[in-house]
């Protein structure tokens, strides 16, 4: 049968949807129709209907490529639409091809701190390329990123798109902090809360215990893991606050995700530096497995680190610290105020900013008091002398970038122990520097010899013989070892992809 008489009554010219693809032009000019063969659907034809359905798993919407459209337009094309089913399918596969190959969004319009160069895609010339083989799913198959976290977090999607048919999941309502032990009457909604994730859990208890037992207090460390949250046990605004989010949102939250990797480089480098920004953490990656993985401090969300790549030239041991003119006024001008014995304590250098010949300036001939913080009032540069106080620690790590951006040690150890680890001006301060730097050389005993260089106490730098890649990313949602771990958006940058999608 054809079209059916609703249909047909609806299908007119002016209500149908304008296939409007600008690489169009290249299939429409044929004479022969690319998707039909006597007006019946080539299999080639019911191959792209089910990839474009199959666009669901990938957080993107079928409607978005007409799918329920062609879906009734395909139970039999009538001679009058056959044309226009033809061009629409086309129109479809074009807009899919490029949205899962590089993203459906233009990143520098849905999140301006991206600055990662996407891969160029033509897609006509990979609908072609498919076009010429028979089994045209394998060929677009092969278009997807190829990072093996962006086809786990799919799998997440399916599962809590399975959360979302049941129900979602009970609320907790809001009660005192429940520590380990301690009972009361809202304990049955928190465990019924994760018994929705967690089915281990004893159902048969839900209604019968208030006592905040050993079993739920693993359970709910093992949600605040999960989630980014400090993994103490204890069920506080913050925790109950995420156990509240509605499947609705976590799913929104994946889809933004998968699009963000679909910005990416489908080819990273063999060796590379994964740097995320939204959970804090750094992988080191070689022949797709992760050699190394540490915690780092990002940017705070006044002056928030952006999402960029760039390549590790070479490192400095032992560096100084030429402290930014913003930072310098702003930030430490105050502590030397407050204490005219900060920068003699702390091993600055102090010159004047504009001289000719470097010489230091003595910070105890001058009356504090009387510097402003005005970016135009303030005359000096400040720089930190090598050694145990020096803010970079004994290890700089240098790669090109409009920000002067790098990653770098730190003496203060103490903030790595902090969940969430947004608390620099920019830069990136790594957990582990020696092991970052075994790595970066990537020669045998490089970390002893490095450890011998740091104990010399000497300035020096160290060129690395290939450059590292070195990927600043932005993912509030990574799979980890079989599970998705959340993070809290820390730099808000989640919404606008959001919304956009």
């Amino acid at each position: 049968m054809g079209l059916s008489s609703s249909l047909m009554a609806k299908a007119q010219p002016q209500s149908l949807p304008a296939p409007d693809h600008p690489q169009l032009s290249i299939f429409t000019e044929q004479q022969q129709f690319v998707w039909l063969d006597d007006l019946s659907l080539t299999a080639q034809a019911k191959d792209a209907l089910s990839f474009i359905k199959a666009a669901a798993i990938h957080g993107l919407d079928p409607e978005d490529y007409h799918f329920s459209l062609l879906h009734k337009l395909s139970q039999q094309p009538t001679i009058e639409l056959a044309r226009y089913f033809d061009t629409l399918l086309t129109d479809a596969m074009l807009d899919l091809i490029h949205d899962l190959a590089i993203g459906r969004l233009d990143p520098a319009q849905a999140d301006p701190t991206w600055f990662i160069p996407r891969d160029k895609v033509n897609p006509a010339e990979e609908l072609q390329k498919a076009l010429l083989n028979p089994y045209i799913k394998n060929v677009l198959n092969k278009l997807l990123p190829p990072l093996p976290q962006y086809h786990q977090l799919t799998h997440f999607l399916s599962q809590y798109r399975g959360y979302q048919l049941r129900g979602g999941w009970q609320t907790v309502p809001t009660m005192p902090l429940l520590r380990p032990g301690d009972s009361h009457q809202h304990v049955p909604s928190l465990r019924a809360r994760l018994i929705t994730e967690n089915p281990s859990l004893n159902l048969i208890e839900v209604e019968q215990t208030t006592i905040y037992d050993r079993q739920l207090v693993e359970t709910v460390k093992q949600f605040q893991a999960r989630h980014g949250l400090k993994i103490d046990g204890i069920v506080g605004s913050e925790t109950r606050a995420a156990l509240n989010q509605s499947v609705d949102d976590l799913i929104t939250k994946i889809r933004v995700n998968l699009e963000r990797f679909r910005w990416l480089p489908d080819d990273l480098g063999k060796r590379y530096l994964l740097v995320n920004l939204g959970s804090h953490q750094l992988s080191a990656v070689e022949d797709g497995q992760i050699k190394l993985n540490m915690k780092v401090i990002v940017g705070k969300s006044q002056r928030a680190t952006p999402s960029f790549n760039s390549a590790m030239t070479h490192l400095v041991i032992n560096p100084y610290w030429n402290v930014p003119h913003k930072l310098a006024r702003r930030d430490l001008l105050p502590k030397q105020q407050a204490n005219p014995d900060y920068f003699f304590l702390n091993e600055f250098n102090l010159f004047l900013r504009n001289a000719e010949v470097h010489t230091p300036v003595d910070p105890y001939r001058i009356n504090w008091d009387e510097v402003s913080a005005l970016s135009s009032e303030f005359p000096y540069r400040l720089q930190q002398r090598p050694g145990e106080l020096n803010a970079l620690g004994r290890l700089k790590f240098m790669f090109p970038n409009p920000w002067n951006i790098y990653l770098h040690d730190t003496p203060d150890k103490a903030l790595f122990s902090e969940n969430q680890r947004n608390f620099s001006s920019g830069c990136i301060r790594v957990e582990d520097p020696l092991a970052l730097g075994q790595f970066s050389l990537n020669e045998n005993n490089a970390q002893s010899w490095l450890q011998s260089q740091i104990d010399s106490g000497q300035n020096r730098g160290r060129k690395l013989e290939t450059p590292l890649p070195v990927y600043a990313v932005y993912f509030t949602i990574w799979p980890d070892q079989g599970e998705v771990r959340f993070s809290p958006d820390p730099y808000g940058r989640d919404s606008t992809i959001a919304k956009r999608l």
